[in-house]
């Protein structure tokens, strides 16, 4: 993901959006653009700190995380990194901080890092990487600049994308009875309810696609798709899911 950076960078940013491994590949160039040495756009990618830093080897970069045999990032932690905030760097010119998971930290936690980040050295950075901002303490969030990342898309998985594919098909060119017939083997399968959701789902998707080639009936199956996303109960199996397809689909023809 290219994103591009601030021109001109703010002691503490909050990273949220993307997936963890969006915000930490953010974080590793955040922290390499503070130490940079280049004459251009930081971060160069050449000078030694920013190899340094894309190494995971910069002894001005610190990483902060829940201990392995923990979940939350504790008040120890959280005092240990202030008290070396005010020692002045090893090599570079800033030391970096990057606390990632952020929204692992407990209130205490964030408490004793809340006076860092208001008055801290000016050498001193702060990134904050949390999938769930509202875990943190609004004062906390207050002091960091907000870098959200786009969201991803996760990968479709490809038995998910045929049995999309099929039904999307079948809802497309099949009459009554057909459609009828393929929807209640689908319901006897059982599937769990995040199953059955995925699939109508990416189903959409494949229809969307399709709908320059079936444009009436396509327009119709997605407010048939609709119609059971919102109003059936998914209960897969019972007889009360996939009806609604079938129902709102030809009641309209």
């Amino acid at each position: 993901m290219n994103i591009d950076l601030p021109a001109s960078l703010s002691h503490a940013y909050l990273i949220t959006g993307g997936s963890g491994e969006s915000r930490a590949a953010l974080a590793k160039r955040l922290a390499a653009a503070y130490l940079c040495e280049g004459d251009g756009p930081v971060p160069c990618g050449v000078c030694r700190h920013c190899r340094k830093a894309a190494a995971g080897i910069h002894p001005d970069v610190t990483v902060l995380g829940p201990p392995p045999d923990k979940r939350e990032i504790g008040v120890d932690q959280a005092r240990t990194l202030r008290s070396d905030a005010y020692i002045r760097p090893n090599e570079g010119r800033r030391k970096v901080y990057i606390v990632d998971p952020a929204d692992a930290m407990n209130p205490a936690a964030q408490n004793a890092l809340l006076k860092v980040l208001e008055d801290g050295p000016a050498y001193a950075a702060f990134l904050l990487l949390a999938a769930e901002p509202g875990k943190l303490l609004d004062t906390v969030r207050s002091r960091c600049e907000p870098f959200p990342l786009p969201p991803e898309e996760a990968p479709v998985d490809p038995e998910l994308s045929e049995q999309a594919e099929e039904l999307a098909e079948l809802l497309l060119t099949g009459d009554e009875f057909a459609v009828a017939k393929g929807l209640t083997a689908l319901e006897l399968e059982r599937p769990r309810a995040d199953q059955l959701a995925a699939l109508l789902g990416e189903t959409e998707n494949q229809i969307a696609r399709r709908l320059a080639a079936h444009p009436a009936r396509g327009a119709r199956v997605l407010r048939a798709l609709k119609a059971c996303r919102e109003n059936a109960v998914f209960n897969p199996g019972a007889g009360h899911t996939l009806g609604w397809i079938a129902a709102a689909l030809f009641q309209e023809a």
